[in-house]
């Protein structure tokens, strides 16, 4: 009997310690990284969402703005673009038509960049109207 309340007292102990133990630090709400043996490659991530660019000697190549659904994450990408380089963003890359991969791209069309996707994008994006 001794044993059985032990062992209630230790699983009701882990189960009120468990979490804590368990709970991973807070990430940061954005983080831009250089990706390891890359010559100027970045990972920009905001929340759960990330894009890439390439800052070239003629500026900064960057992919999808992820502001579908995380309005401030297009701002916040240019801001972080422009805390790695001072080169103007020259091209926006869409990966793909979904959503929440190319809305958030006016910044960038206000700050002169063009635009690049597959022919289909626009075709797909046209249907969903």
């Amino acid at each position: 009997m001794k044993r059985l309340v032990a062992l209630l007292v230790l699983a009701v102990a882990a189960a009120i310690a468990g979490p804590a133990w368990a709970q991973a630090p807070a990430q940061p709400t954005f983080a831009t990284t250089k990706v390891e043996g890359t010559n100027n490659v970045y990972i920009f991530r905001y929340l759960n969402h990330q894009s890439m660019f390439v800052v070239t000697s003629d500026g900064v190549i960057a992919t999808d703005p992820i502001g579908y659904v995380r309005r401030d994450a297009p701002s916040v990408y240019l801001a972080e673009i422009k805390k790695v380089t001072d080169k103007p963003v020259k091209y926006v890359v869409y990966s793909h038509h979904h959503y929440d991969h190319i809305a958030g791209g006016k910044p960038f069309k206000d700050a002169g960049a063009t635009f690049v996707a597959h022919q289909r994008t626009k075709e797909r994006l046209a249907l969903l109207k």
